[in-house]
């Protein structure tokens, strides 16, 4: 009896130890997607307490708000629309659209900003990645407020269905395909250069 029990508890040892290095080696063989989900996440983590504070929402981002109004405005007068604004408000004799918080993209611009960052590469490429990706994302946010704006003057009825379940989701979904051709192009590059 005694022998069972300690053989037993010999047994019981052994197997917790190769459990624990199953994990520990587990744990080592995905080191660098851990790395960049804790990166991610505590980077995100910055986003939102940065967001949170009272410079941001008092200072940073009326004035922020107020630079894509203006854009929007300029984009909508470029493909011949008359139209002006006023802050965060872009007008025209047919429909008013205000820019609040949330069609800036800047959430989904940071998430961009913060995988890159995350990513094993050089910083010369995250670098170009980021400032391509931020100025790709712009672009496209104007043009997601342009279509908008369009499909208020066009076919109002359409307005929230465009503005809250189509291009929230597609802006996304573009942010990603983003991230993915980035990886792509800085994954090429680095095999060419080891070549």
């Amino acid at each position: 009896m005694k022998k069972t029990r300690k053989d037993s508890k010999k047994k019981d040892t052994i197997q917790k130890n190769n459990r624990s290095a199953v994990i520990k080696e587990g744990i080592k063989k995905r080191k660098p997607q851990l790395l960049f989900l804790i990166t991610v996440a505590i980077l995100m983590m910055c986003y939102y307490a940065i967001t949170g504070t009272d410079v941001f929402s008092k200072s940073f981002l009326p004035a922020y708000l107020s630079v894509v109004a203006t854009v929007t405005s300029a984009a909508l007068s470029l493909i011949g629309f008359s139209n002006y604004t006023s802050g965060t408000v872009v007008s025209s004799q047919a429909f008013s659209m205000n820019i609040a918080y949330g069609c800036d993209a800047l959430e989904p611009t940071f998430l961009f900003i913060v995988v890159v960052l995350a990513f094993p590469a050089q910083w010369k490429k995250k670098i170009i990645g980021i400032v391509g990706g931020v100025l790709i994302l712009y672009s496209i946010n104007i043009i997601r407020l342009v279509t908008v704006f369009l499909t208020g003057i066009y076919k109002r009825e359409y307005f929230e269905l465009m503005h809250i379940e189509i291009w929230q989701a597609l802006f996304i979904f573009l942010a990603l395909i983003l991230f993915v051709l980035w990886v792509s192009i800085a994954e090429r590059t680095t095999v060419r250069e080891k070549v």
